[in-house]
């Protein structure tokens, strides 16, 4: 009778030790996580990127990174975003020498978001840019981008294509939700 309230006991301590040692290391990954806010899609390539932020225990922003994805959905690349450099600019992506997608923001803030420009790299051969105005919205603990006053989950980039030089940049932007 002894071993067997010995052996339960024993069990239960262990069956606590496993709860708690389950709950700290939930408890720690609901403090700090990652959000993807938006994909962005091309039509000249399958691969697709993530635009990731890493939020803390307040679910403030901690940090941005760029996922790049190959076509079968499996990251093939992190890149982490000088968060600190968005008000003259983050440099998403570059080819060659052109910087191709930029973004800014003049009110950004780590706790509630802000405005941001899409800043595009619309004809390289003439030097032309377009921009595009999106925000950066925090609702509770959520994170959110939205075009237009519209949640997006996804931004599709058209290539501006010129007669004998090809794709120059990107002609518009396709949202969807």
């Amino acid at each position: 009778m002894k071993s067997q309230l010995i052996k339960s006991l024993a069990s239960n301590k262990e069956s606590l030790v496993i709860a708690l040692l389950l709950f700290t290391l939930t408890s720690i990954n609901a403090l700090a996580a990652e959000s993807s806010l938006v994909s962005i899609t091309n039509d000249e390539n399958a691969t697709t990127f993530k635009m990731v932020i890493d939020i803390d225990g307040n679910k403030d922003i901690k940090n941005f990174y760029k996922d790049v994805f190959n076509k079968k959905m499996k990251r093939i690349e992190r890149k982490k975003l000088a968060i600190e450099r968005i008000y003259n600019g983050i440099n998403i992506e570059k080819m060659d020498k052109y910087e191709v997608v930029n973004l800014k923001s003049d009110n950004f803030s780590r706790h509630n978001g802000g405005n941001l420009e899409l800043d595009t790299l619309y004809n390289g051969a003439k030097g032309k840019r377009k921009s595009y105005d999106l925000e950066l919205n925090r609702i509770g603990d959520q994170w959110e981008i939205l075009f237009k006053g519209k949640k997006v989950n996804v931004l599709h980039l058209k290539s501006n294509k010129v007669f004998i030089l090809g794709v120059v940049g990107i002609k518009d932007i396709q949202v969807k939700k």
